[in-house]
């Protein structure tokens, strides 16, 4: 089917407009899910790559883990480790792949130079771009056509045909190892180093002519080795005591204390993006901390700390050093591509036991934190132990009981632009069930539990079909479900008794597998699920007593922990959970019904948003959002220019 989720009518901007549902500037360019163009480019990853590197109990490492920016994560990407473990490398890249090249291991100096894709996460040795000369604690940076490796001799290494050579008019000013690299467009930066004794030298490359030259009011404010360097287009970061600040407009350097890393450390290493740099390990830490470039600031991220204490390893990224990204489409005589903001930042709670069985609707405001009872938005038939997912523009709330022992087979589909409710018989479960659970994407939305069965509704048509490939691998009820635009994550649940079994739906295929290292950390009924792209967050349920423990999934390595930080104010079960790219809103269940909790997924924290409350206590309800499980938020439609 064409894809239309871009596409909006004027009704439904003038809504947006009148409810203040824009989508904030921030969130427009988040990258994730990545944007595409109308030439077919698409922005590249909002991803850093750090490699490799030595650990004393470990030895040599070649583990390559993953940070992702918008959520401020680390994980994990064996795919994409070190063709041969090594320590002491330095590391470059353009849009589309990291080069990690030189290096050192128990067999000697190396020349090797990986290729890291970032589009698959993959690593491949690729000899033709080796090093000229075997040699380690070497440095690199560069722009979209070519790496600069320093030496002696200095390498260049050419992107479009993965090829090195030796450049010996970009020679460093005094040879030297243990130092950093970054830069722009135009020039790359390279300072510090030594071994015995550090300098403050700092060289500049200007990349046009292949040419080095010391740049002597850029030295770095105090002599210092073991360092690691990232920067924006305008200015480079070197570590140590102080943090220096090299401005490239005027090739100057500055202390900047404000930004010190929060333990200061050496052989590490730094990438990061156009808003922020990210200092990963060194001294036998996995610290990650993070220097915000608008106010020269740093604060440790414990969420991305690496996944193995390291030194001597190197990083890169899609987006540092100014790495160009695909331009904003520009007019032409025939159509222009404008942005525009995709969905609702509310979320509907709908349906639930209290003193009875309700059809109640109530509609979470994020920007607020508040909640008011929608009634146009009621269900069409009261009931508990139902499930809900959506698309941006309506949720589908299906299956559940009247509370007299009568499953259901309805879905109803909430209109998010008006908050009005309907149902679509033609949408209906295949089978009546209840207590089960429902994830999806854009187009799809899937509905799992109660039984095994797994059903696939279609957004665009309004029909539902079983799905008997997707059925979960053991049948259960009161389980809890999130995802991202790929796959959907059904976690545990009861069925001869209480499970911690993690379920993975892979959309393309309709397929179900078991996820055993995604498995909650506590087997338990009645919890609630909900997240952004990278990360679900389960929270809750009964182990039989009530719990309040919050467990995150990291999508991209499949694997489950216990975040303490997270856990919900209140121990309580049969509650439900929905939200945006940055929070998630736990709310109801049995105790204190009407409670709602609010998750922060960057710091991985919960508090109560009591204006957020229910507007009636109830458990086993439903709940939905156009922001929720990675949803889009930006699209692009095409509109006439006049010229």
């Amino acid at each position: 089917m064409s894809e239309t989720r871009g596409v909006f009518g004027l009704e439904d901007i003038i809504e947006q407009k009148l409810e203040n549902e824009w989508v904030p500037l921030e969130d427009v360019w988040n990258g994730d899910p990545a944007v595409r163009f109308s030439d077919g480019a698409q922005e590249t990853p909002n991803t850093g790559y750090f490699g490799a590197g030595f650990n004393p109990s470990q030895g040599v490492l070649s583990q390559m883990d993953k940070v992702t920016y918008s959520s401020d994560t680390t994980a994990a990407v064996p795919s994409a480790n070190s063709t041969v473990a090594r320590f002491g490398l330095a590391a470059t890249g353009n849009s589309d792949a990291g080069y990690f090249g030189g290096g050192d291991n128990p067999s000697g100096w190396l020349s090797l130079m990986d290729k890291v894709t970032y589009s698959s996460d993959t690593s491949a040795a690729v000899p033709s771009a080796n090093l000229t000369v075997a040699r380690y604690q070497l440095a690199a940076t560069g722009n979209s056509d070519a790496g600069y490796f320093s030496g002696p001799p200095m390498d260049k290494v050419t992107y479009s045909s993965d090829t090195t050579a030796a450049v010996p008019s970009a020679n460093l000013t005094v040879g030297r190892g243990y130092l950093a690299a970054t830069g722009n467009s135009t020039h790359g930066y390279f300072g510090g180093g030594g071994y015995l004794d550090s300098f403050s030298t700092m060289d500049k490359v200007t990349y046009s002519s292949d040419t080095t030259a010391a740049v002597p009011s850029a030295n770095l404010t105090v002599a210092k080795h073991y360092l690691a360097a990232t920067g924006n287009s305008t200015a480079g970061y070197f570590s140590g005591l102080p943090m220096d600040k090299v401005t490239y407009s005027s090739d100057t350097t500055a202390a900047v204390p404000s930004a010190n890393l929060t333990v200061e450390r050496g052989a590490l290493a730094a990438t990061g993006n156009l808003e922020a740099g990210y200092f990963g390990g060194g001294g036998l830490l996995s610290i990650m901390d993070k220097v915000t470039y608008s106010s020269d600031t740093t604060a440790a991220v414990p969420g991305a700390n690496l996944t193995v204490a390291r030194l001597y390893l190197d990083a890169s990224s899609s987006r540092a050093n100014a790495l160009p990204q695909p331009p904003t489409p520009t007019p032409t005589s025939q159509t222009a591509i404008t942005t525009i903001p995709i969905g609702y930042d509310t979320g509907y709670f709908g349906g639930g036991l209290g003193g009875n069985t309700t059809a109640l609707m109530d509609k979470v405001t994020y920007s607020s934190d508040t909640t008011a009872a929608v009634p146009g938005a009621n269900l069409t038939v009261a009931r508990r132990g139902l499930a809900a997912t959506g698309n941006s523009t309506h949720g589908y709330f299906g299956g559940g009981d009247d509370n007299g022992g009568n499953d259901q087979l309805k879905m109803d589909r909430v209109t998010y632009s008006s908050s009005t409710t309907a149902a679509v018989p033609g949408a209906n479960l295949s089978a009546a069930r209840s207590y089960l659970a429902a994830t999806g994407n854009s187009t799809h939305g899937y509905f799992g539990g109660g039984t095994a069965q797994m059903d696939k509704v279609t957004y665009s048509s309004n029909t539902t079909a079983a799905v008997p490939g997707a059925n979960l691998t053991i049948g259960r009820h009161s389980v809890s479900a999130a995802g991202n635009s790929d796959f959907g994550y059904f976690g545990g649940g009861f069925s001869t008794d209480r499970i911690s079994l993690m379920d993975k739906v892979t959309y393309s295929s309709d397929t179900t597998t078991a996820v055993p290292g995604a498995n909650l950390t506590v087997a338990r009924n009645g919890p609630a699920a909900t997240g952004n792209s990278t990360s679900g967050y389960f929270g809750g349920g009964s182990l039989p007593n009530y719990t309040s423990v919050m467990d995150k999934v990291t999508y991209a390595s499949d694997t489950t922990a216990a975040v303490p930080g997270a856990s919900l104010t209140v121990a309580r079960y049969l509650i439900s959970a929905t939200g945006n790219s940055t929070h998630g809103y736990f709310g109801g269940g049995q105790p204190s019904g009407a409670l709602m909790d609010k998750v922060t997924y960057a710091s991985d924290t919960t508090a109560a948003v009591p204006g957020a409350d229910l507007t009636v206590g109830r458990r086993g309800l439903a709940a939905s959002s156009s922001r929720a499980n990675g949803l889009p938020t930006v699209g692009f439609t095409p509109a006439p220019v006049i010229v």
